[in-house]
C-alpha cells in the first residue's frame, strides 16, 4: 500500500477536530479512522501510535497558524502589526472558541494531568505563540517587560478562550480583544491604533 498525502492530510484533519471538540483520551484510533473514511487497520499505516497522531496534529495546527502569522511580515513592521494578525486570528475563531474552547490550550490542559511527554508536545505550540509574541514586544521594550507582556497577553487570549466557552457566548472573546488592543495602546509607542477587524 502506497501512502497518500492526501489521505494523510485527512487523517490529520479528522483528528485535529475530535481531539478538539471530544479530547485526546475520549478519542479513539476507531473513531479517527471512521471520520477519515478508513478502516482502522489502514489508519494503521500511516500512524503507529496515538501519539504519533497527536504529534501529526500539533504540527498540522502549528503550520497552518504559521502560515497565517509568520508568512505575511513584512520587513521592518511595528509590534502592533505583528501582535495584531495574532489577535485578528482570535476574533475570527470567536464562534469555535465559545463552542470548544482553544483546541491547543484544551490539548495540553488535558494531556497534562495524564502524560508529561504528551503535554510537552500539546504546549510547545502554545509556547511557541508566546515567543511569538516576545519578538513583537521585545521590538519596543526590555527584555524583562517584553516577556511579561507576552505572557500577559497570551494568558487573556487563553482566558478569554475558557470563559467565552463557560458562557457559550464569543462576545467574551470580542470584548477581550477590544480590551487587548486598548492595553496595546498603554505599552507601545503611541501611533495609529489599529482599527477593530470587521
Amino acid at each position: 500500500m502506497n501512502e497518500s498525502p492526501a489521505t494523510r492530510e485527512r487523517v490529520v484533519a479528522a483528528a485535529s477536530q475530535l481531539f478538539a471538540t471530544r479530547g485526546f483520551a475520549a478519542t479513539s484510533i476507531a473513531d479517527v479512522a471512521e471520520a477519515s473514511g478508513l478502516l482502522k487497520g489502514n489508519l494503521a499505516y500511516y500512524f503507529k501510535t496515538k501519539q504519533s497522531l497527536l504529534e501529526a496534529v500539533v504540527d498540522a495546527r502549528a503550520k497552518a497558524l504559521w502560515d497565517e502569522l509568520v508568512a505575511p511580515a513584512q520587513p521592518g513592521e511595528d509590534a502592533r502589526a505583528t501582535i495584531g494578525r495574532l489577535l485578528d486570528h482570535v476574533r475570527a475563531s470567536a464562534d469555535e472558541l465559545a463552542q470548544y474552547g482553544c483546541p491547543v490550550g484544551g490539548l495540553a490542559t488535558e494531556l497534562g494531568k495524564t502524560d508529561d511527554a504528551l503535554h510537552t508536545n500539546a504546549a510547545g505550540l502554545l509556547l511557541k505563540l508566546e515567543a511569538y509574541l516576545f519578538e513583537a514586544f521585545a521590538k519596543t521594550m526590555q527584555k524583562q517587560r517584553a516577556e511579561r507582556a507576552a505572557e500577559h497577553l497570551l494568558a487573556r487570549l487563553q482566558g478569554a478562550a475558557v470563559v467565552a466557552q463557560a458562557r457559550r457566548n464569543p462576545a467574551v472573546v470580542h470584548r477581550q480583544i477590544d480590551d487587548a488592543l486598548a492595553w496595546l495602546d498603554t505599552v507601545l509607542p503611541s501611533g495609529r491604533r489599529r482599527r477593530r477587524a470587521g
